[in-house]
């Protein structure tokens, strides 16, 4: 029974000390509310000439992505806002030793601090979480946000590029003569000195790392437009820089590799005989590759006339590059297809193209067929020659005629001698001559034919030689110049780094384990 009354009585006891502090909080808010008679619609100043000393800071939760097309920054951030109403302050002993009121954020007066180069249109916070108060006086609210921010690209080194994207805070409502806007500042646990934060915080445990940008800088400056009023809005503003640089490794896989051996194979149009009829082929292909990934390319990037990018300058150099050996294989094409009867090889042509380009450039020439005088007639030949004379002289024309067809029908061969004319006479020389001469004339014309058809296939051959030259010189030129322009387009990139220091003329790095004491 007694066990029972102590529990009760400690049961008691807690529900009365939640509910009196409950009472605290309830009657604490009163005071602050209705006793003080606070107005969020003014200004936490005693005179209306003070300003409102307004602390930011910007810490980073995740780095989204960077739409290059549309020139868009997404970023997951927390933004920290900090600064004193003296409306708001209060005596811990008189109200339960209270150190921290949590209140919503329509029950208190805001700098309304906005991202001015917002590119979505979402100027102010989407989520109003809830503002400490402190019993100093000092609010502090820690809103998060996902913002769409404008960040202009610079495409001229795609995709060896680094980007500069800035968050710029300010206030549309209030002027500079009203509020002042200034990055927080922390004390150092070692030295005890104050200093202001002039970076972009990021928690290590809680910043997720993106696939693609890499950041390099994170600093944070209070920037003043001296050419305008302090009574102008955009006389004062907190700028957070991004400054990125792109990791290449994707693009250097899917598009740069591919679109170097592209260009590269169109070295082999050289390589192909042509009469295998796929020179054209070869390099119109190359040609409609090249055009592909300059599409995909260009669907990636902004559309902006200020600068070609980097990738870009590549493909256009190949499909120029491809354009003229497409003229080349058409000329060599003609050229290998020429003959005796079109056109007429030079003296100048055949020395420069089959003589001295051959053995600069180390081309294999066929050996030269040895060119004999007078030949020398076989025995054999001699033989059969005199064997035909004293078988025209023996037998009579009629004999000669009718002689196989006797045999074909069995009757016995007549050795009926011819009559002779007398040896040496005339008769005799221009019975034989007229018996050898068809003969004679049939020869002549197959030789000649034969001569002037070796004649023609030895010119025809010598236009595919210029031919095959044309193509070897192209290749040791054509080579030597696509490596040369690809490795000078591309290192331009290689050499793109982003600066030591974020801004110019600056020697500050803004950096973490760079703090400047106050």
């Amino acid at each position: 029974m007694e066990g029972w009354t102590l529990r009760l009585g400690l049961l008691t006891a807690l529900v009365i000390s939640g509910a009196r502090a409950l009472n605290e909080e309830e009657r604490l808010i009163h005071y602050l509310f209705q006793e003080k008679s606070y107005n969020k619609n003014l200004r936490p100043v005693e005179r209306q000439g003070d300003k409102v000393d307004i602390s930011l800071a910007l810490t980073l939760s995740n780095l989204i992505s960077l739409k290059e097309v549309d020139e868009t920054l997404t970023t997951n951030v927390w933004i920290e806002h900090g600064w004193m109403d003296s409306r708001l302050q209060w005596d811990m002993a008189k109200f339960g030793n209270i150190s921290v009121l949590r209140l919503p954020s329509d029950m208190l007066w805001l700098p309304d601090i906005v991202l001015e180069n917002s590119n979505d249109g979402a100027f102010r916070i989407s989520y109003a979480c809830n503002i400490l108060v402190y019993p100093s006086g000092w609010v502090y609210w820690l809103p998060p946000a996902i913002f769409q921010s404008s960040c202009p690209i610079t495409v001229t080194y795609f995709p060896f590029d680094w980007q500069n994207c800035s968050l710029k805070f300010s206030s549309l409502t209030y002027t500079a003569k009203e509020i002042n806007l200034q990055l927080k500042q922390e004390t150092d646990e070692v030295t005890g000195r104050s200093y202001p934060v002039e970076w972009i915080i990021i928690d290590p445990e809680g910043f997720t790392e993106n696939g693609e940008w890499e950041i390099v800088h994170r600093p944070a400056r209070k920037n003043i437009d001296q050419s305008v009023s302090m009574a102008s809005s955009s006389y004062q503003d907190v700028t957070f820089y991004l400054i990125i640089r792109r990791k290449p490794l994707f693009y250097f896989i899917n598009i740069l590799v591919p679109c170097v051996l592209i260009s590269f194979m169109i070295n082999l149009a050289f390589y192909l005989p042509a009469d295998s009829g796929e020179k054209t082929s070869v390099t119109i292909s190359v040609l409609l590759a090249q055009s592909v990934f300059l599409l995909l390319i260009s669907k990636r990037l902004p559309p902006t006339s200020h600068a070609i990018p980097l990738i870009g300058k590549f493909l256009l150099f190949g499909m120029v590059l491809v354009t003229i050996i497409v003229l080349i294989c058409v000329v060599t094409l003609n050229i290998h297809h020429r003959t005796p009867s079109t056109h007429v090889l030079s003296p100048g042509v055949r020395k420069m193209f089959l003589e001295t380009l051959p053995r600069i450039l180390h081309m294999s020439q066929p050996e030269a067929a040895p060119v004999l005088g007078s030949q020398i007639r076989r025995s054999s030949s001699l033989g059969y020659i005199s064997k035909a004379e004293e078988y025209f002289t023996v037998k009579s024309r009629s004999d000669l005629m009718f002689e196989k067809q006797s045999e074909r029908h069995g009757l016995a061969s007549r050795v009926t001698p011819a009559r002779r004319p007398p040896p040496g006479s005339e008769e005799s020389q221009q019975e034989l001559l007229n018996e050898i001469k068809p003969a004679v004339d049939g020869a002549n014309f197959i030789v000649n034919h034969m001569r002037d058809q070796n004649n023609y296939n030895e010119e025809k051959d010598s236009w595919g030689r210029v031919a095959r030259t044309v193509d070897r010189l192209c290749l040791f030129v054509v080579t030597p110049l696509m490596t040369l322009g690809t490795a000078w387009i591309l290192l331009q990139g290689l050499y793109n780094q982003p600066p030591l220091q974020p801004f110019p003329g600056d020697p500050f790095t803004y950096a973490e384990k760079d703090k400047r004491f106050i």
